[in-house]
């Protein structure tokens, strides 16, 4: 499976969600309230914009990629991300239970850093300690609003070569309520076929 590169950047959002590559601070503890945003993703000097809906326990990412609608459905109650596209009405649906997700992250501290506004609203800043499936111990930051939803977040990843990358997610266009069941699931009729983890990042990451 191969991959353009913008269409890279967008699977690599989700990924950002969801795995060992990437276990975001700000989704360590978990959006218990629905919402729908514009999610800013920047990292290696890039800016990557996605728009999201997002349950407890499920995030659909979405993104038009040279004119192909792309959408990613993470299910983390499920243990399964699906890659979909209208275009061929295909599912390419990946295992993740073993990448860490919030269900299996353990939060070991928590500090509260203070009130700072994120995109001019009002938001408390924290700073966050916390250790992965495998065991091993990371540290991020979050902006959490008065509705609990993590509007901002920073952290590090580390590259197959081990070198440290900067992340931040920051949420814009905020709109809290109930999300429509059917926006988490494959689409009657769409063709579901199996991609090991593994084949997903090694076409994300390019090793």
């Amino acid at each position: 499976m191969r991959l353009g590169n913008h269409l890279k950047h967008v699977v690599l959002t989700a990924l950002l969600a969801c795995c060992t590559l990437g276990a975001p601070a700000a989704r360590a503890i978990l959006d218990e309230v629905s919402w729908e945003a514009t999610r800013v993703v920047r990292v290696d000097g890039r800016e990557i914009k996605t728009r999201v809906h997002h349950a407890k326990l499920k995030e659909r990412i979405s993104a038009v990629v040279k004119g192909v609608e792309l959408d990613l459905v993470l299910r983390y109650d499920r243990k399964l991300l699906w890659q979909m596209t209208s275009l061929f009405e295909l599912a390419a649906e990946t295992d993740i239970s073993a990448m860490d997700t919030p269900a299996n992250i353990r939060v070991l501290s928590r500090t509260r850093v203070g009130n700072e506004p994120v995109g001019g609203a009002p938001a408390t800043h924290w700073r966050l300690s916390y250790q992965t499936q495998g065991g091993a111990k990371h540290e991020g930051e979050y902006w959490q609003n008065a509705a609990g939803v993590h509007v901002k977040s920073r952290f590090s990843v580390s590259d197959p070569e081990g070198k440290s990358r900067q992340v931040e997610l920051e949420l814009r266009d905020l709109q809290v309520g109930p999300q429509s069941a059917d926006l988490f699931e494959v689409p009657e009729g769409y063709k579901v076929m199996p991609l090991d983890s593994g084949e997903l990042i090694r076409s994300v990451l390019g090793f």
